[in-house]
């Protein structure tokens, strides 16, 4: 089963949101990835994902996405940087069956553009950080792009220009670059 989730970036001013079609079956950590591809950041801060509501259960980063999103109360919370506070709003839109010929994760909407990496709210309130963009297919396309990167990463073949030697030495550097204190 395939989730459309609506992200929402909260509290910038306007609206900044990407809908994101993926595999139920993807789990928090692989989100944490597909969502900096989305809003267009390099995973250098660190992230937590929490219930909007009070909930029973606690998020791990290895729980799926269908063991605690069924419904369209269930909102989940994502913050990124945690001295910035960015806070994404995570809303299911609709489940559906996968079409064999589309390549998922993929956005299929998206709106305005987000802060860069380490821009603070303050460059949005004073005027020096505009994220309004007016051709959201553009942005859309463009973070398809990056999710397609993604795919073909995470799939372990070969990432363009490198040897298999090469892909081999980034694979075991892997377990030392997910211990950076980045993910909690």
């Amino acid at each position: 089963m395939m989730f459309e989730l609506r992200v929402t970036l909260l509290d910038v001013g306007i609206p900044v949101w990407r809908d994101i079609q993926l595999d139920d079956d993807t789990t928090f950590s692989d989100l944490h990835f597909i969502l900096q591809s989305a809003f267009n950041w390099s995973d250098l801060h660190p992230h937590a994902f929490k219930f909007a509501a009070p909930h029973k259960d606690k998020l791990a980063e290895n729980d799926r996405l269908r063991d605690h999103i069924q419904g369209k109360d269930d909102k989940v919370i994502y913050t990124y940087n945690m001295e910035e506070n960015w806070e994404h709003e995570i809303v299911l839109q609709k489940a559906f069956e996968a079409k064999p010929d589309v390549l998922y994760p993929r956005c299929v909407r998206a709106e305005n553009l987000a802060p860069e990496e380490d821009h603070t709210r303050l460059d949005i309130t004073d005027g020096t950080l505009d994220l309004a963009y007016e051709d959201s297919g553009e942005i859309a396309k463009a973070i398809n792009e990056e999710l397609e990167y993604l795919n073909v990463s995470s799939f372990g073949e070969a990432l363009p220009g490198l040897d298999e030697d090469e892909w081999i030495a980034l694979d075991d550097d892997e377990d030392e670059w997910e211990d950076d204190g980045g993910h909690l």
